[in-house]
């Protein structure tokens, strides 16, 4: 949905939602300090290897000692820490830089702008926080799944 310029500024929504409840299940397997920043780095190599370009580095090492610091504060039990540190972790934002990336790819100066237009600077904020309710939807969605299918099913612990 990323490629049309009007669902753009619902991308880190839908991320958050469709990656949430894998972000739980996880959590439910993996209890150790850095968890949280090593995923975060990781799913964001691939995203340098796609073309996003290397700034949405930084703003991934940004949000996943964020997150860590939450989950620590959870002593990397607590649900609810988990959660709230997801959403706290899927913070990326870079306008200037990813203008610059889509000229550099090709996308040409029409698309850009068109794509730019639909987010303009006083949207930033507004995006991250999307950004962020989606990856709490998403967290609360994979709980209930957690609970639903892989507690009962032996593969994940009670949460």
């Amino acid at each position: 949905i990323g490629f049309i310029p009007v669902l753009m500024p619902v991308v880190p929504f839908v991320y958050g939602i469709v990656s949430g409840p894998v972000y739980m299940l996880y959590f439910t397997k993996i209890k150790k300090e850095g968890m949280l920043f090593i995923q975060t780095i990781v799913v964001t190599l691939a995203f340098v290897a796609t073309g996003h370009g290397p700034w949405v580095l930084l703003t991934a090492v940004i949000g996943g000692l964020l997150g860590e610091v939450v989950l620590r504060n959870g002593r990397y039990k607590s649900v609810k820490h988990a959660r709230l540190a997801f959403s706290v972790q899927s913070i990326y934002f870079a306008r200037d830089a990813y203008i610059r990336q889509m000229l550099d790819m090709g996308y040409g100066e029409e698309y850009t702008q068109k794509m730019m237009s639909v987010l303009p600077n006083w949207t930033l904020p507004l995006i991250v926080i999307l950004g962020m309710l989606g990856a709490y939807i998403g967290c609360t969605i994979g709980i209930r799944m957690l609970k639903k299918h892989f507690v009962k099913a032996g593969m994940a612990e009670e949460v």
